[in-house]
């Protein structure tokens, strides 16, 4: 049986306040279940739902308008995705997953250059950079804590999570940023499991390119994903992608030349899944507000302590990664707790959000902790 959410009723006699028990109410995961697993995918608020649910009342009776109802909103989302990296809505194009945006990058790379990227960095990001070796791209593969370093006079790119998602480790990014402008190297990010919680904004002027997926800790639909491109790359990067909506006017012309691209990053935009996007854009509108209310602190607090409780570094994003000989009994007891977390390589990877309470912190640390203390013994 899984252990209930904490009720956030101050007026109970001893209750601390619970800054996320309003929020809480929007979400509904299943009775008696603890989900800590948004690092495989987030739960969407009721706001998000009922938009879904409209665009599918719509859609099936014929009555959406697909330009006025569907598409053109959805732009708002470039400039909410924007404020929330501290970027420009002008920097930022749609695509539908991280894998795009990563093959648009490595596309304008050159025979000869040498490309500095994590050992065990995620698929999305590798495989198109291991595609570009096949046209005589350098693959120099290097320890995650030692990017920075690894980088030469011969680095063209450097391409990384920015939180790693099998350890829940956060890059340094300033480091990375510094060893890349010494030599002349772009820097490509994916923040999938790092935005919201990481801040990147004071550093997003020297990232020249970034992804991010929406559907995990952004809590949007799968499907939704960005690219960021700094401005003095416009230009250069070819929009392989290049589409009616990566128009420079989307709704105005759907025949013929010549080719007129947006003058901005959404050149680099790819026709939107309505569905999706519609979703999206109650989902980013919400974590935007719950920012400035100070939610996203109360999250990264709720991490630690499940770091703390368990015995790991404390993380500096939302996930808490735990080292297990044995994953599969700790899966089972996990089951056994009601408690949804990730296993991934030989750990238990957990993923906190504005959904969760200390009850579900708690409720994951006695799962867990007698195979953390096990594990220590044998060591």
């Amino acid at each position: 049986m899984g252990v209930a959410p904490a009720s956030g009723n101050p007026a109970l006699k001893g209750a601390p306040p619970d800054p996320l028990a309003d929020i809480r109410s929007l979400f509904s995961p299943a009775p008696g279940l603890v989900y800590l697993d948004t690092a495989t995918y987030g739960l969407p608020p009721r706001p998000t739902v009922e938009a879904l649910r409209r665009f599918i009342a719509a859609w099936s009776d014929g009555t959406g308008d697909w330009i006025a109802d569907w598409d053109q909103p959805s732009d708002r989302c470039r400039t909410d995705f924007a404020d929330l990296i501290g970027a420009r809505p002008a920097d930022i194009a749609g695509i539908p997953a991280a894998s795009v945006g990563v093959g648009v990058v490595t596309s304008a790379l050159q025979p000869g250059d040498e490309i500095v990227v994590p050992e065990d960095e995620f698929t999305s990001t590798l495989f198109p950079l291991l595609v570009a070796s096949r046209r005589g791209c350098r693959i120099h593969e290097v320890p995650f804590e030692r990017l920075a370093d690894e980088v030469s006079p011969h680095t063209r790119l450097v391409a990384t999570s920015l939180v790693q998602m099998q350890t829940g480790r956060t890059a340094d990014l300033r480091a990375i940023c510094d060893a890349a402008e010494r030599v002349g190297a772009s820097v490509l990010i994916d923040a999938t499991q790092g935005i919201p919680f990481v801040d990147v904004s004071s550093l997003i002027g020297r990232i020249d390119y970034m992804v991010c997926a929406a559907y995990k800790h952004l809590l949007c639909p799968r499907g939704v994903a960005f690219l960021y491109v700094r401005e003095d790359h416009w230009e250069e990067l070819a929009p392989h992608n290049a589409n009616w909506r990566s128009a420079d006017s989307p709704y105005a012309r759907y025949f013929g030349g010549p080719l007129t691209l947006a003058a901005d990053a959404a050149r680099f935009d790819v026709s939107r899944g309505w569905m999706a996007w519609v979703g999206a854009i109650e989902s980013l509108r919400l974590l935007l507000e719950w920012r400035s209310e100070g939610a996203f602190d109360e999250v990264r607090a709720l991490a630690r302590a499940l770091g703390e409780g368990l015995g790991v570094d404390p993380p500096n994003a939302s996930l808490v990664c735990v080292p297990i000989d044995d994953a599969e009994g700790v899966r089972q007891e996990l089951g056994r707790a009601g408690v949804k977390a990730a296993v991934r390589g030989t750990g238990i990877r957990f993923a906190v959000h504005v959904y969760n309470s200390p009850a579900d912190v708690e409720a994951a640390i006695r799962a867990v902790e007698p195979f953390v203390r096990q594990g220590a013994a044998r060591a």
